[in-house]
């Protein structure tokens, strides 16, 4: 079981508040947390500009005044589909973590759930949400600082569990991480090589384990990499 302070793999900690009036919380957090839940879906298969208002209320199954009660703009419906995205993601990484025999067992069942959904998500939405809404694209450059800092603290406890290398430096190698999967998310960089981007992931994630590991590490993720085959 790993500890507390080291199972986090990114964990963004983001809180909202909503003035709403008590006995009418939990119809209105109920109404709220449906949007969310269909909006996400829309807005990851489709991406934001796309995703019209309209679209979303019905696919809700709510009237636009609904909508619109609830959220007031489309910005607003997107940076808090964003944030609710991550919130949902954080607590699934964390119970992944809090399960697993060792990091590296927790980092491959996160990478397959990462793998699943580059497969359903657009391949444009982080060009446009960068390109339409430039201040939630900021906002979330700099949730890729905890991202580092997260995987940093993985690496170090995977160190101790005998998988990763002792001398490296694991900010560092966060880092390189980070900066070798960024053109995933760049549709026209990957165009121009004919690339898919789940396979552009699979070797990103796949040979930067393989660079930094032991020879045990390397053994344990050639059975993790079998063991994926078979499924």
């Amino acid at each position: 079981m790993l500890d507390k302070t080291e199972k986090t793999f990114c964990v963004s900690k983001v809180f909202f508040y909503f003035c709403i009036p008590k006995n009418e919380c939990n119809k209105q957090m109920s109404t709220q947390e449906h949007i969310l839940s269909e909006a996400g879906k829309l807005l990851s298969r489709i991406g934001p500009q796309s995703m019209t208002m309209d679209l979303v209320a019905r696919t809700c199954g709510i009237s636009k005044r609904t909508l619109y009660e609830t959220f007031p703009d489309k910005r607003t419906l997107i940076k808090e589909c964003i944030d609710d995205h991550h919130q949902r993601q954080n607590a699934e990484v964390r119970a992944i973590f809090e399960s697993s025999p060792n990091c590296y067992d927790a980092l491959f069942q996160v990478y397959r759930r990462v793998r699943e959904y580059l497969r359903e998500s657009s391949m444009n939405y982080i060009d446009e949400i960068r390109r339409l809404y430039p201040e939630i694209f900021a906002h979330q450059q700099e949730q890729e600082k905890q991202f580092v800092l997260g995987l940093s603290r993985v690496l170090k406890k995977a160190q101790d569990e005998g998988h990763v290398v002792k001398g490296i430096n694991t900010d560092i190698a966060a880092f390189l991480f980070l900066s070798s999967i960024r053109n995933v998310h760049s549709s026209d960089r990957l165009q121009d090589f004919g690339f898919d981007r789940v396979d552009v992931f699979d070797g990103a994630f796949v040979n930067f384990l393989r660079g930094i590991a032991t020879p045990e590490g390397i053994e344990y993720i050639e059975s993790l990499l079998h063991d994926r085959q078979k499924q």
